[in-house]
């Protein structure tokens, strides 16, 4: 039999291969002399706006960067990585608390090269039914436990289950997913444009749920639903997740079906790090990083954006401090819902053209972001060999329950595991909202114990506050929500925003009636999967490819870039299904 295809490293909706882009010591092109040094501002310190900057640098810009968040371990009080956010809560300690990105799949080619470049260890993740690294999988259904190591483990002991989740892949091979990742592996784009179009065209307006209940589906009945979506089908797509549009949970599936996920030993806030420290080299041969471009520190949160019509007048950057800088052009990161919340965007002359057409600013209005909540413990790795040692699914509070070893402690006295109590989604997540870090602990201490009834006691005296941490991204004021998803019938607005970085290239503008102005939006709202850190770098090269355009600069025959492609039908991502 022969074995399953690989997860995909493209993106299906645009299938461009950003990791081949950058291969080796590639740039993303070439800027005209009197181009260069252009002052550039990147808004947002996240990885969208990290790769743009770090890539607009090699190429001879000058990029300026602000970022909202603060920590006083930052430089200059700034907070790096937006959803790389990484805690370690003793310099001694190996662990790390991943309050934002947890695990990234083995198909992230993109993220892997940098990460590769700047000397991460990666290593494998525990995720659930992973059996050649976890080293069990407790399932915690109705007061009914189970324990396996792989999925189909569960088979002699669940009717229910096993009859659901046959139907679920028997759905997934009528869609044409393995067909699909067999494309991608291929570089068969021609292919993957075929199956993808006939997926898009028959699902895009139904929910994970219809999906799953619908004899178009899986046909499963409303007790095998609820058994699978609580059991899993992915790494996140769960019942909490069955108003999302089914497109969403099939782009998850190809990026990790086939494959295992990794997270860097050092935490993914030193990504971040390495961004800005990272000393390469300019097209003058000149060694030269964002920190020393920056002089040490990003700048403070953006408050107001005056976008004038083209490159000549800019956009007027205002920021928390009360400073006010014109920059030739700016590439705009962070959540989108800021715009309609706490940075004003207005054109810079009255009566000047509006900074968003009608049809970008409906799709920015109709995003939709996702709560998020995370709790867990620093310690020592004390589930060794119990229960409790791997991963916990249920549909108690906790949701799901991870154990981490990050190996052998940095100083004499450090911790090195990590016990995430509980990593829940939308209405789980917004259950502890307005709940205490004491709180939490003890409600997710209790629901644990329960499944785990011989480690009580140690479970008790291992929650205390001072060795944890939480966060509900919801109630951040910079990110109300870890990210967005997709709704059913939500593929027209992302069609929008991804197209954004295309601007009037093609002789008229990508987007109806958005106006060429000097103003790139990336970040993971305009990326068509996300959530991963991955797709968020992706967006920060279309971006880059933008500003380079727009300075004037190109790409080199051998090496096109994302814009270069979109007139590729193989690439340009297909039309929104008509009414």
């Amino acid at each position: 039999m022969p074995p399953p295809p690989p997860a995909t490293d493209l993106q299906v909706d645009f299938p461009f291969d950003y990791a081949a882009h950058l291969s080796g010591d590639r740039r993303i092109g070439l800027l005209p002399p009197a181009a260069l040094g252009t002052p550039v501002a990147v808004i947002g310190t996240g990885g969208s706006g990290l790769t743009a900057a770090y890539e607009l640098l090699r190429v001879g810009c000058r990029p300026i960067l602000y970022e909202a968040e603060t920590s006083p371990d930052g430089p200059g009080g700034r907070r790096l990585g937006g959803r790389m956010f990484s805690v370690r809560l003793d310099p001694r300690d190996s662990a790390v608390v991943e309050l934002g990105c947890m695990r990234v799949p083995d198909s992230a080619t993109l993220l892997h090269h940098y990460g590769d470049r700047f000397g991460l260890r990666w290593q494998p993740f525990r995720d659930d039914y992973a059996a050649g690294t976890t080293p069990r999988t407790v399932l915690d259904v109705d007061g009914i436990t189970r324990t396996v190591r792989e999925i189909t483990d569960l088979y002699p002991h669940d009717e229910l289950f096993h009859r659901a989740h046959l139907r679920w892949e028997a759905a997934l091979n009528r869609v044409g997913l393995p067909e699909l990742r067999s494309a991608v592996a291929e570089r068969d784009l021609a292919e993957v444009r075929r199956l993808w179009s006939g997926v898009v065209d028959r699902y895009e307006r139904w929910s994970f749920y219809r999906f799953l209940r619908d004899p178009g589906g899986a046909g499963l009945t409303w007790e095998q639903a609820r058994v699978l979506g609580t059991a899993g089908v992915g790494t996140a797509a769960w019942d909490c997740f069955f108003d999302l549009g089914v497109l969403e949970t099939f782009r998850l599936l190809l990026a990790t079906e086939g494959g295992g996920t990794r997270h860097p030993r050092e935490g993914f806030g030193a990504l971040a790090e390495a961004y800005w420290a990272h000393r390469t080299t300019g097209p003058d041969g000149q060694l030269t990083s964002l920190a020393e471009v920056n002089e040490g520190a990003p700048r403070p949160g953006v408050t107001e954006l005056e976008v004038g019509e083209d490159l000549g007048t800019g956009v007027v950057v205002h920021d928390e401090d009360g400073r006010a800088e014109r920059f030739p052009v700016v590439v705009f990161t962070p959540q989108l819902h800021v715009l309609e919340t706490s940075v004003v965007v207005r054109p810079s002359r009255p009566g000047g053209s509006p900074p968003f057409g009608p049809r970008l600013l409906r799709a920015i209005r109709r995003l939709s972001y996702w709560q998020s909540a995370k709790t867990a413990v620093v310690t020592d790795p004390f589930w060794e060999g119990t229960s409790l040692d791997g991963v916990t699914l249920t549909d108690r509070l906790p949701r799901a329950t991870y154990t981490l070893d990050y190996g052998e402690p940095r100083e004499p006295g450090g911790r090195r595991g990590v016990l995430v109590l509980s990593f829940t989604w939308a209405g789980d997540a917004m259950k502890i909202g307005p709940s205490t870090l004491r709180e939490r602990l003890d409600a997710c201490i209790r629901e644990l114990a329960a499944i785990h009834p011989r480690l009580a006691d140690e479970l008790s005296q291992r929650a205390d506050p001072a060795f944890a941490r939480t966060i509900s991204w919801e109630l951040q004021r910079n990110f109300r929500g870890l990210c967005r998803f997709s709704r059913p019938g939500d593929y027209a607005y992302q069609w929008d925003l991804f197209a954004h970085f295309m601007k009037n290239f093609t002789g008229t503008p990508a987007v109806m009636g958005e106006p060429p102005n000097p103003l790139f939006l990336a970040g993971d709202d305009t990326s068509w999967s996300p959530g991963w850190l991955d797709h968020a770098l992706a967006s920060g090269l279309n971006a880059a490819w933008g500003v380079l355009r727009y300075l004037g600069g190109t790409t080199t025959p051998d090496n096109p870039g994302p814009g270069d492609r979109w007139a590729d039908p193989r690439h340009r991502p297909l039309r929104p299904p008509g009414p």
